[in-house]
This record gives structure tokens, C-alpha cells and sequence, in this order.
């Protein structure tokens, strides 16, 4: 009987300390569906750590300023549905399912790509940090229009 309590006790400790391993922000969608006119089908990224990664790589990415974002309404762009707590349900195809959008301003003439989506409760227009522009490259997200 002890050793059943014992292996349920490091069991439980155990499963506690991974819990707590992760970071306080690990926070990511379960699903990000990429859509707009430019791309001949939408694009879903379908793999939670790889979205995980493309989040807590914008936490430090810089904001983009100044000419970076003049005109950035009227520049091309891709809608980023997002799609939180979709874990029970199959794979999403309708942009206007989502819980949360942003989006992706690819490069266009002399202005850089930048992404807006909400991080650590704030929005605002980020530069692409190099693994973000990995990632979507592997999914063939145009960045540059």
C-alpha cells in the first residue's frame, strides 16, 4: 500500500513540476488560419507548438514605427484568424469562426513585413522577427508582395 501512495505522490509531483515548467505566457491558438485575395487558398497552421513559437517570438519583437506603417491600412494584406480552445473540434475552415484576428502585412515596396495580433493582451503592428518569417516561408506564406 505504501509504495502505491508513494509512486502517486512523485507521479503527481511529478506532473505538477512540468505544468509549472512552462512558461507563464504559453499561451498560443490552437489554429491559425491565414487568408486573403493574394493566396490561392487559405493556409492553417495546425501545429500548437509551432504556433506557440510564432507567439512567444513576437513578445520581444519590435513595434514598428514610422514609415514602417505609413499608409499600412491600404497596404496588402492577409487576415490571421485565430482559433483558441479549439482542441475537441475539427480542423477550422471559415475565417469568421475565429475567437481572435490580426494580421500580416507582408513586405511591399520599400516597407517591411509587419504583424499585428494580440500578445500578452496588447495589439499593435510588430516587425516579422526571423522565426515568425520561418515559419509562415515553411507554409508558403508570400512575405513579400
Amino acid at each position: 500500500m505504501q509504495v502505491v501512495i508513494r509512486a502517486v505522490t512523485v507521479a503527481a509531483v511529478l506532473a505538477l513540476a512540468l505544468v509549472f515548467a512552462l512558461p507563464a505566457d504559453a499561451a498560443a491558438p490552437n489554429y491559425i488560419l491565414i487568408s486573403g485575395p493574394r493566396l490561392e487558398h487559405p493556409v492553417l497552421l495546425a501545429d500548437w507548438n509551432e504556433n506557440l513559437d510564432l507567439m512567444s517570438a513576437l513578445i520581444g519583437a519590435p513595434r514598428a514605427k514610422g514609415r514602417a506603417i505609413q499608409g499600412l491600412r491600404r497596404r496588402p494584406s492577409f487576415d490571421l484568424a485565430e482559433f483558441w480552445a479549439w482542441t475537441l473540434q475539427t480542423p477550422p475552415t471559415q475565417p469568421s469562426e475565429a475567437t481572435q484576428h490580426g494580421r500580416l502585412f507582408p513586405a511591399h515596396g520599400h516597407k517591411p513585413a509587419v504583424i499585428r495580433l494580440m500578445v500578452n493582451g496588447h495589439s499593435f503592428p510588430r516587425l516579422l522577427p526571423r522565426s515568425v518569417r520561418e515559419i509562415l516561408a515553411r507554409h508558403r506564406v508570400p512575405l513579400r508582395l
